[in-house]
């Protein structure tokens, strides 16, 4: 019972983290713009695992870049998110089925 309730907070806390990251860079790519060279890296390194894969897949398949436009800057990253806790959830409900 604990590792159930575990999972949907680690699953819940991570998206809410990485959902306020994404939303502060994004942030600072519209309103900053001279400034957000860098506007990308945290949210990079928040969603790495996933977002390693739909930056490949988003090049090769769609030539869209991360940074084209804001859009792509927010779907590329978000859908990471979800893939990533998506994978965390998983692990965590069959961790729990094996006990």
């Amino acid at each position: 019972m604990i590792t159930k309730k575990l999972g949907a907070i680690l699953t819940g806390c991570y998206l809410v983290l990485a959902a306020s990251v994404v939303a502060y860079e994004l942030s600072i790519r519209i309103y900053d713009r001279g400034n957000s060279e860098f506007a990308g890296m945290l949210s990079m390194a928040v969603t790495l695992p996933a977002s390693l894969l739909l930056v490949w897949l988003g090049k090769a398949a769609l030539s869209v870049n991360v940074g084209d436009s804001d859009v792509s800057f927010l779907v590329i990253l978000g859908l990471s998110a979800f893939a990533n806790a998506f994978l965390v959830r998983m692990i965590l409900v069959m961790l729990n089925r094996q006990k």
